[in-house]
């Protein structure tokens, strides 16, 4: 054993001298470069080109390096492969800041080779801002020319809406240029491809001007929103907000909203003074976050508890929230609350373990269905259920869950054969005085609003009111008929259904199979929402194939998936067009009506939950969608339906969703294909 151990260590010892002597033997090498460039004058922007001829006779090498300097940094750097000796071509790109002016930068070339030895060369380069002769603003609805005023600053009027969003983009200026992009990047301006778009803003829609400097990067116009003398803080493109100290009947003054008088103010936290400049505060004294909300124009309030949403203490202060189907503000139909918890209701605080909301039937709340129940914070956690909440109400009723009345545990529902009086103002109204488990509803009718001024005709029938931004008419259709609107003056912009409408000027033509429909006019959404009908009631699927389909579930939304999402709200709930021999059809486009990346609905025989067409009677061959089996099979329900593994829809594109009924209800066939 001894006599091993020797011969292993004198073995190492013989490797780890031959190692040592071989170190001693690596030749560093005598790398070599040439330029064949000349370095002159360039433009901050540019795309700077060179190139080198580099050579090493006695070792391989491995890299060539351009790095650009301002002052000590190094602002840019092109790294090229270097195997054998030749000739090399790059680019290196010049960056393009605010605020810097013309200078001189330092380029250094390095040539490496394997055994990492350098030669290094070093040139000035006079740098100065390019003079362009113009810029683009760019927008989703096209390009606007930005003329030179003088050096670096550009300017373009037009017509423009009250806020519009895009980029600025340069030419290419000189041999090297390239185009350049302005837009914002974590709230500033600044140039680079990526970069989100800026959010112009004018006190009024109508003809003004964008400027932008292209050496400061000032830009404007950007409206200021203040309240009571402080600046607003922006959420986002739509939303500003501003945390206040506030006193029951203080006063409220903004400026920087346009229109200010036709905005929707939430009855439930504030009252407009009469000369419609002004805001009296009504709820107790405490910490609030006071929002304003450019997308719908309106402005709404919730308690703060430490600068967060409050929660509802056990001594009764603090919070109450809203969550649920059937409510919304300002417009159940356009921002219904849904089981959305980040657009959950906050309810005035009265004092005493009060707290109560107001709402229009018809407007802010639906007039004939209601599903929504009352939490202890904005999102999941306390809520009232029915063990802790009662009500004495003839409207309204406390669902008990289980099934037991339609609703789930303290949820709210109307009472059979109730319906809030349309354009009615309600107050909801909870008192835990008593304790958080002993929690009394009270709904009590205090007015009504006047009906908005909206005279349309639908075929030569006036539309009748059924909510405060949504009109019906009930009617017999065929095939092709022609259908001329009036009253609606700008139905140019409005979302066109493409099941059921094409639209021609003010005239519309009638595409599914004759039958009666319901047609609503959503004017808040800008679109027609079209249901088949039996006699009076909303039609449903026949055994013979007749009569109707619906589609309830995620991932779907007309005229917007973003803005109107379906989901498990069955009021929501789609009706397929009718097309022809027991087929029915819904057209949806990719990242507009229908996510690009994520589906989860399914086919219903009504508007609301019952017949539905699960995986023993729905099949399909798609090659975009599969039938989910349910018993986490393939992670879809029994009938719902969901994108196949790799599959994105494209942005964009419509696809067609055909249900085929002809071989009987048991036997339904499922066809997606690119429009």
């Amino acid at each position: 054993m001894m006599k091993k151990l020797t011969y292993i260590l004198f073995t190492l010892a013989g490797v780890l001298a031959f190692n040592s002597c071989s170190d001693d033997d690596v030749v560093p090498g005598n790398p070599a470069m040439t330029p064949k460039t000349e370095f002159s004058a360039a433009l901050y922007g540019d795309s700077l080109p060179f190139t080198i001829n580099v050579s090493d006779m006695d070792v391989p090498l491995s890299t060539l390096k351009a790095q650009l300097y301002y002052n000590e940094d190094m602002v840019s750097e092109t790294v090229i492969r270097t195997k054998t000796s030749d000739d090399y071509s790059g680019k290196i790109f010049v960056p393009y800041y605010a605020n810097v002016p013309s200078g001189r930068a330092t380029l250094k070339l390095i040539l490496q080779n394997i055994h990492f030895t350098t030669t290094e060369k070093e040139y000035l380069v006079p740098l100065s801002r390019p003079d362009f002769p113009y810029l683009t603003f760019v927008t989703a609805d096209g390009e606007y020319r930005m003329e030179r005023e003088e050096l670096y600053q550009y300017s373009v009027a037009d017509d423009f809406p009250q806020k519009i969003k895009g980029y600025i983009k340069s030419p290419k200026v000189g041999e090297n240029g390239n185009v350049l992009t302005f837009g914002l990047e974590n709230g500033v301006i600044a140039q680079g491809p990526l970069t989100d778009e800026i959010t112009f803003s004018n006190s009024n829609a109508g003809n003004y001007s964008i400027h932008f400097n292209t050496y400061s990067y000032a830009a404007s116009p950007f409206v200021k929103l203040m309240l009571n003398g402080k600046e607003m803080d922006m959420i986002d493109d739509d939303n500003y907000k501003l945390d206040l100290t506030l006193s029951a009947g203080q006063e409220l003054l903004f400026s920087g909203i346009p229109n200010f008088e036709a905005w929707w103010i939430d009855p439930s936290f504030f009252k407009k003074e009469e000369d419609n400049t002004a805001l009296s505060f009504l709820p107790i004294a405490g910490s609030y976050r006071i929002i304003v909300n450019f997308k719908y124009e309106y402005i709404y309030a919730e308690v703060l508890k430490d600068g967060e949403p409050a929660t509802l203490q056990t001594d009764g202060s603090g919070a109450i929230w809203i969550i649920g189907n059937g409510i919304g503000k300002p417009s159940v139909s356009a921002n219904q609350v849904g089981w959305v918890t980040e657009k959950a209701l906050c309810m005035a605080p009265l004092g005493n373990g009060k707290y109560q909301t107001t709402v229009v039937a018809g407007q802010s709340m639906r007039a004939d269905e209601i599903d929504f129940k009352f939490f202890h914070q904005k999102g999941w956690g306390g809520e009232f259920k029915n063990d802790a909440i009662s009500t004495t109400s003839d409207l309204v009723f406390i669902g008990a869950g289980n099934d037991v009345n339609g609703r789930g545990e303290g949820n709210l529902g109307l009472v059979d054969g109730k319906t809030f009086d349309m354009m009615g103002i309600y107050t909801f109204t909870v008192d835990v005085s008593a304790g958080n488990t002993k929690a009394v509803l009270t709904v009590t009718k205090i007015g009504e609003e006047a009906p908005p001024a909206f005279e349309a005709t639908f075929d030569g029938t006036v539309m009748e009111m059924v909510g405060a931004d949504t009109y019906k008419v009930e009617k017999t259709f065929t095939q092709g008929q022609t259908i001329t609107v009036a009253g609606i003056s700008d139905l140019s912009s409005w979302w066109i259904d493409p099941d059921f409408f094409t639209l021609q000027g003010n005239q519309l033509t009638f595409l599914p199979l004759a039958g009666k429909y319901r047609v609503t006019a959503n004017k808040t959404m800008k679109y027609f929402i079209v249901e088949a009908m039996n006699g009076d009631a909303l039609a449903t699927l026949q055994t013979d194939g007749s009569g109707a389909v619906w589609v309830i579930g995620d991932g779907v939304g007309k005229p917007s998936v973003w803005e109107n999402h379906v989901s498990w709200d069955t009021g929501k709930g789609l009706c397929m067009a009718p097309v022809g021999n027991n087929k029915y059809q819904l057209t949806l486009v990719a990242g507009q009506t229908v996510y690009t990346d994520y589906i989860n609905f399914k086919f219903f025989h009504q508007k609301g939950w019952g017949g539905e067409f699960k995986n023993d009677v729905l099949s399909t061959t798609s090659d975009l969608v599969f039938v989910g089996a349910g018993d986490n099979v393939n992670g879809r329900g029994e009938g719902n339906l969901g994108l196949l593994d790799g599959v994105t829809l494209e942005d964009g594109v419509a696809y067609v969703f055909t249900l085929d009924l002809s071989q009987g209800n048991g036997n339904v066939k499922l066809t997606v294909e690119k429009k």
